[in-house]
């Protein structure tokens, strides 16, 4: 039947019954264009583009599709009486346009606006109880644009409120092009799968092994014992791609150390190979270590089909890794929900997508902060003004009291009266004079001392002679080297430099070369006898003038010092007129001073007396500005700028006094729609939770409701779960089991990692079975096969309950097993059911010429006996738990099964039965039957006439009638 809701939207209702279960298949579709007119005919052509149809599963659970199974959409089987699904009813993969099945537990109807992009389930009064269409099938629309249309229906809301939000809105909008990373790359990838984990010297693997996976959606079960080394694959994966792994973090140091495999010592690989979408499609990303490298250290690399190693861009995957986090170990499960609130809170907000709300959230709230800070900051400042003001002497801090003490203060009042300010000496000028900082006087002293010595020096080594001596020195210096680039330009060495005195006087024999004429009279040649005559002349008149050049370089050090010490007059001393200071008299003194060290032989007792007078005079300078800088400190001068500043706040504050409550209401009313939008946006991941939850839960006590994010980020946050115990509200997470806390934390994070957007189209999960019961466990065994139709779900466990209840429920998985050898070799094998392995085994020890015939036979006939237990086990599990039987029963019922026939009486019979009626039943199949069951118990223990290939055939045919 369909159902008018509106000339824009229809409802579709398909009830079907099955008359074995009484169950109820509810369908719903929708119209791939609009109805028009008024009309109650469905008109032609509405139909088609409808999705198909199809059925869920009964009491909450979605059990594993099978192969080749169509990809039904929005159906759902709600089996009342059963609390078990038949076999017809067996598939419902999630797909694009839903989550996975919510509201469990009633049949509801399909209600649909279309082009509205919305959907959900109602009741029949067209109340919506949960949504359950994922945000990649709605209409695309902004979270900005979403509040913008809630803001044009506010009638009620001021104008002006209204203006802030949507400049909010505008400011915090997305720009065109998404922002980029810091390394100026963008992430390019999507739709990754993982092909294959390689590992070498890595956590419990030595030798190089390759665990290979099928690169596409799937279950994959990755079994073995405790050590096996299996989950240093998971733990290599999350390293390869995180750079850290989060089953280490907070552990002791033992932990992060102990990373290197012991029998291993030398290099450290880990190669993940991924396939992704695009025409490049194989992406390899490595990490390795070379001896002695700690675990932060060592090579990092990204490489694509037919490209070079690239440095792995850390800061591209970031983002992804921490928003879509692949990755969830056993120590992870619990910390999911009794870990730190914000941490869940962070994560499940940001898949939300709303930064453009949160960011104009946070532009109101910084205006409306800021606006708050100065009213805050002119209040206190007022307050310590009229603390201080009565205490001062100047009539002016008493008019600036009156006025600030008033409830409304005139600040045009007090502007005139900071404006009339008188002025006076500058503090600034003041205070730079008291900091002006002079050498020492014991350092001009000393320097005035070396003056004395040193002119002394040059008075005893000075005589005429000498004086002339050096004179000519200089002169026959000039001479040589003019001639000596005479020679070397035009002599038979011409290219080279010319030289100095001293080694250049051994060049050439006399009268060697054409000279050079004399540049003082012209006449005459200057060769290279004269050149070696003057080299001799230089280096013998350099001797003798060597005390006076010392003498000479001294005096003009120490006249260097003298000048550095007290050079130019100080700007200090200049600006100190602003502050009134008399400078004059120490002005003339320093000038004083510099002329003196200007003359080339000063008397140093002169430059004594002047230079104590100079400090003398500053240090009375000094004086006087410390007296009056502390006249101003203590009078009105201080007042001035603290008033000004507070007049320039008080200003500010009232002009924006109106601004700041419109901002407040705008806070409010923006916070409330963001919430809105969250709470519509997380509706789709919290049903998936619930129904990851209610698939998990079985015989639990504990319901999860509502999961609602509360606080935002400036305040305490943390994820509201509504879980009641046996219908009561209560703090259930203080007396949930560790198993019902790991069920709850993988309802939290199997919506974060499958989310459409998430480039990861897979989930590794390390160890989650450990906690749970057997009910628990077939409950996962039906999520997982859930998430796997579109997803590639990786597994890790060393508990065969999780492979024995995918074989049980028939689930389509590919089930590896890990071994290890001594000294960490790691052997990776598919994995098959324990009585094709038990009937592999009989087989092969059949081939085996080695083994004595009766030792052959008896092994032979075990392993055929242990096929068929095994089959019985399997098939009494699968009966019994389709009949309504407890998993607690069932297995008790198991354990009292203490003999092979038992076993097998109890599989095919049912429980209740004697051993003796098996015989019969098994005679209605065929002698074959009574024979092979007899001969496999008793060849375990005695010779028996048969061939022992024929037992085999017949165990294979016994075991395949079990499994029908």
């Amino acid at each position: 039947m369909w159902k008018r809701l509106s000339p824009r939207g229809i409802r579709l209702s398909l009830r079907l019954r099955n008359p074995e279960t009484s169950g109820i298949l509810s369908c719903s579709a929708r119209p791939s264009r609009p109805l028009e007119g008024d009309t109650n005919e469905l008109p032609d052509g509405v139909g088609e583009g409808w999705p198909s149809v199809g059925v869920g599963s009964a009491d909450d659970q979605i059990p594993s599709p099978r192969a080749g199974s169509p990809p039904h959409r929005h159906g759902r089987f709600v089996n009342r009486r059963h609390r078990t699904v038949p076999d017809a009813y067996r598939p419902l993969p999630p797909t694009r346009s839903c989550c996975y099945p919510v509201a469990f537990g009633t049949a509801f109807d399909r209600s649909i606006t279309p082009g509205a992009g919305e959907c959900g389930w109602s009741r029949g009064g067209g109340e919506v109880v949960e949504s359950v269409c994922e945000q990649s099938e709605r209409i695309p629309i902004r979270p900005g644009e979403l509040v913008l249309r809630q803001l044009e229906r506010e009638s009620g809301l001021p104008a002006e409120v209204a203006a802030i939000v949507r400049c909010a809105l505008a400011t915090s909008a997305p720009p065109g092009d998404p922002p980029r990373p810091a390394d100026g790359g963008a992430f390019d990838f999507s739709g990754m799968f993982l092909r294959a984990i390689r590992v070498e010297g890595f956590r419990g693997i030595g030798p190089e092994t390759v665990l290979e996976l099928p690169a596409g959606p799937g279950l994959t079960l990755v079994t073995g014992r405790n050590g096996s080394g299996k989950s240093s694959f998971a733990e290599a994966a999350e390293l390869a791609l995180t750079g850290t792994n989060r089953r280490w973090d907070g552990r002791s140091a033992a932990w992060r150390e102990g990373w290197r495999n012991l029998h291993r010592p030398g290099p450290v690989r880990i190669e993940l190979e991924l396939r992704t979408d695009g025409p490049a499609t194989a992406l390899t990303i490595a990490r390795t270590w070379s001896a002695g490298e700690l675990l932060t250290g060592g090579e990092w690399v990204q490489r694509r089909a037919g490209a070079p190693d690239a440095a792995f861009p850390v800061g591209r995957w970031t983002p992804p890794m921490e928003l879509y986090r692949p990755f969830l170990s056993y120590s992870e499960l619990g910390a999911l929900v009794d870990g730190k609130p914000s941490e869940l809170f962070d994560a499940l907000h940001q898949l939300l997508g709303l930064d453009e709300l949160i960011a104009a959230h946070e532009h109101i709230r910084s205006a409306r902060l800021e606006m708050e800070s100065a009213a805050r900051t002119a209040r206190r400042e007022r307050q310590l003004l009229l603390a201080e003001l009565p205490g001062n002497t100047d009539r002016r801090a008493a008019r600036a009291e009156r006025i600030l003490r008033h409830p409304d203060p005139d600040l045009a009042a007090l502007e005139r009266l900071l404006s009339d300010t008188t002025g006076g000496p500058e503090p600034a000028a003041l205070r730079a004079v008291l900091a002006l900082e002079l050498p020492p006087a014991s350092r001009v002293e000393a320097l005035l001392a070396r003056l004395r010595v040193a002119q002394a020096e040059v008075t005893a080594v000075t005589s005429p002679e000498s004086a002339a001596d050096l004179r000519v020195l200089d002169l026959l210096r000039i001479a040589y080297s003019h001639v000596a680039e005479h020679e070397t330009a035009t002599g038979p060495g011409r290219g080279r430099s010319g030289g100095t005195p001293g080694p250049l006087a051994a060049q050439g024999g006399a009268g060697s070369g054409s000279g050079c004429p004399c540049p003082v009279c012209g006449r005459g040649n200057l060769d290279r006898r004269w050149l070696s005559e003057t080299a001799a002349a230089v280096d013998e008149l350099a001797e003798r003038t060597a005390g006076l050049v010392r003498a000479r370089t001294e005096l003009s050090a120490v006249l260097a010092g003298l000048h550095a010490a007290l050079g130019e007059l100080p700007t200090e001393l200049a600006t100190a007129e602003l502050a009134y200071l008399d400078t004059a008299g120490l002005a003339e003194t320093w000038a004083q001073w510099r002329r003196l060290i200007e003359f080339p032989d000063p008397d140093p007792d002169t430059l004594g007396a002047v230079r104590e007078r100079l400090y003398g005079e500053l240090d009375f300078l000094r004086q006087h500005a410390a007296v009056e800088l502390d006249r101003l400190e203590q009078a009105w001068t201080p007042l001035i700028p603290r008033l000004r500043n507070w007049l320039e706040l008080a200003r500010t504050v009232h002009a924006r006094a109106a601004e700041l409550q419109t901002a407040r209401a705008a806070e409010v009313w923006l916070k409330s729609a963001t919430a809105h939008v969250r709470d519509e946006r997380l509706a789709p991941l919290a049903g998936t939770a619930r129904w990851v939850w209610q698939s998990l839960r079985q015989q639990s006590n504990v319901e999860l409701g509502g999961i609602r994010l509360q606080g935002n980020a400036n305040s305490a946050r943390r994820v509201q779960l509504d879980v009641t115990v046996d219908e009561v509200d209560g703090a259930a997470l203080g007396v949930m089991s560790q198993g019902e806390l790991h069920a709850l934390g993988l309802a939290l994070f199997l919506p974060r990692a499958t989310v459409a957007a998430s480039p990861f189209r897979f989930v590794v999960i390390d160890d989650p079975v450990q906690a749970m019961d057997p009910a628990k466990v077939d409950g996962l065994a039906r999520v997982l096969a859930t998430v796997a139709w579109d997803r590639q779900v990786v597994v890790f466990t060393h508990d065969d309950r999780l492979a024995e209840a995918v074989r049980r429920m028939q689930i389509d998985a590919r089930i590896l097993e890990v071994q290890r050898r001594e000294r960490s070799v790691v052997e990776i094998r598919l994995s098959s059911d324990p009585v094709h392995r038990y009937l592999d085994d009989a087989r092969a020890l059949l081939r085996t010429p080695q083994l004595p015939q009766a030792i052959s036979d008896e092994l032979v006939a075990s392993c055929c006996r242990s096929a068929l237990e095994a089959a019985g086990l399997a098939r009494a599990k699968r009966v019994l738990l389709a009949e309504g039987m407890d998993h607690r029963e069932v297995q008790r019922r198991i354990d009292t099964a203490q003999s092979t026939r038992a076993m097998i009486t109890l599989a095919v019979l049912g429980p209740g039965r004697r051993i003796e009626d098996l015989n019969k039943r098994l005679a209605k199949e065929g002698r074959w039957a009574v024979e092979v069951l007899r001969d496999a118990t008793a060849g375990a223990h005695i010779p028996i006439a048969r061939d022992l290939s024929e037992l085999i055939a017949d165990t294979e045919r016994f075991v395949t009638w079990l499994a029908r």
